[in-house]
């Protein structure tokens, strides 16, 4: 298989996408384009021909306090179980001097997909493809940071039937009053599961 380098590229990203390639099969590698504005990918192995493309942009309110980056994504309504998508991500709103960074995790599988460096004033638009392998909701966390401050966003990702699953220690009761209850163990605080 044979990458090609945007032209360009710093001599320092080139590098950077060397290792990862060549890392590409234990973990989870990121390139990038170095052209402003142009699409960043994070992959895991190679990205596959057929990946199913996002739908509508949406829109993140986040706290004051947070890190000021504005995040929107776009996904699909749903995907099967074992179907390649792709989760487009895009920033801007980063206004500090050394710019900002972004984190995106795998919930299910605890796992960084990528981690980047966002440049002061511009919008960035980030790729990442992603297959669910469990019926359910799953959980892409984006964390932004910028001087000093966090956010973290939870991108939804339906998949298979899209329904949330109950944990296998919780138990579904129905109050007097017809409400539904969900009953799980109390955990004390530090304790592992």
């Amino acid at each position: 298989m044979r990458h090609r380098l945007p032209h360009s590229a710093s001599r320092r990203h080139a590098l950077v996408l060397a290792a990862a390639l060549c890392l590409g099969g234990l973990g989870h590698a990121a390139t990038w384009a170095s052209q402003r504005n142009a699409p960043a990918t994070a992959a895991s192995g190679p990205m596959p021909a057929a990946a199913k493309p996002a739908t509508a942009w949406q829109s993140v309110s986040g706290k004051h306090t947070g890190s000021g980056v504005v995040l929107r994504y776009a996904v699909p309504e749903k995907m099967a179980v074992g179907e390649a998508i792709t989760v487009r991500l895009q920033f801007s709103g980063v206004t500090a001097p050394d710019g900002a960074t972004v984190e995106v995790r795998d919930r299910a599988a605890r796992a960084t997909l990528l981690a980047l460096p966002l440049p002061a004033g511009e919008q960035r638009t980030i790729e990442v493809p992603y297959t669910g392998r469990a019926d359910g909701i799953q959980f892409l966390d984006v964390t932004t940071t910028q001087a000093g401050r966090m956010t973290v966003v939870s991108v939804p990702l339906r998949v298979g039937t899209g329904e949330l699953k109950l944990k296998p220690d919780g138990q579904r009761r129905t109050t007097a009053g017809g409400d539904a209850v969900i009953s799980l163990p109390a955990a004390s605080p530090g304790a592992s599961r």
